[in-house]
């Protein structure tokens, strides 16, 4: 245990421990792109990212995508973003974070919006299996927001929330941090834009690194 009662740390894993901020960006791009609509540039994406996905394409097109659309722009977005994955690899000081918070003996976990099967196997690509004791990606329908995610996830630990950071990149997971009762540093992957990150009111740091640091720092 930390001087400030953290024991374990859940890590984020789109644009968090893994680097595909950018993919996620263009793949969107190209999505609209794909249907005729107005282009979306990365800055516009940043400043208008929400969860869940249908809201930020609302948001998007400046106004309610209707159904048949909101279908395209799903397919077409996870058409091209499969062509992308298999490129990605894991942030750039990932691996050493992991590493950083096994020395200060911290359990670590995986909590993810992202299918758990598919999830699953890039544990298993990256060989991140032994740095954690649990990853849950989402089972069954989207549920839209991590809140109840994490909720779950906390209570498959068996950890008391006040004892756990969640570690992660986007205004839903400090929002799910806050309703849940953990602690949150976000990580500034180009996901949201500064300014969305720092309005939520928790440390932003630039690194995986600094965001342990920050965290373990603030707790004394």
């Amino acid at each position: 245990m930390t001087p400030g009662g953290i024991t374990h740390v859940v890590w984020d894993w789109n644009g968090t421990l893994f680097d595909d901020a950018d993919a996620l960006i263009a793949s969107t791009i190209e999505a609209f792109a794909r249907q005729g609509l107005p282009p979306v540039t990365p800055e516009r994406y940043r400043a208008l990212h929400t969860q869940p996905i249908d809201a930020f394409y609302d948001r998007l097109l400046g106004r309610t995508v209707p159904a048949p659309l909101r279908a395209a722009l799903h397919a077409a977005f996870h058409d091209a973003y499969l062509r992308r994955r298999p490129g990605i690899g894991l942030a750039p000081d990932a691996l050493a974070a992991l590493r950083t918070a096994a020395r200060a003996g911290l359990t670590q976990s995986v909590l993810s919006m992202h299918p758990h099967d598919v999830l699953a196997e890039l544990i298993e690509r990256f060989a991140l299996g032994p740095h954690l004791v649990r990853v849950d990606g989402q089972r069954g329908a989207d549920a839209g927001y991590k809140r109840d995610h994490l909720a779950a996830h906390l209570r498959a630990l068996d950890r008391p929330p006040g004892t756990v950071l969640l570690v992660g990149d986007s205004v839903d997971d400090a929002r799910a941090a806050a309703a849940v009762g953990t602690r949150c540093v976000l990580y500034a992957s180009g996901l949201h834009s500064g300014t969305a990150l720092r309005a939520e009111g928790v440390p932003v740091t630039r690194t995986l690194e600094d965001a342990l640091a920050t965290a373990l720092g603030s707790a004394r």
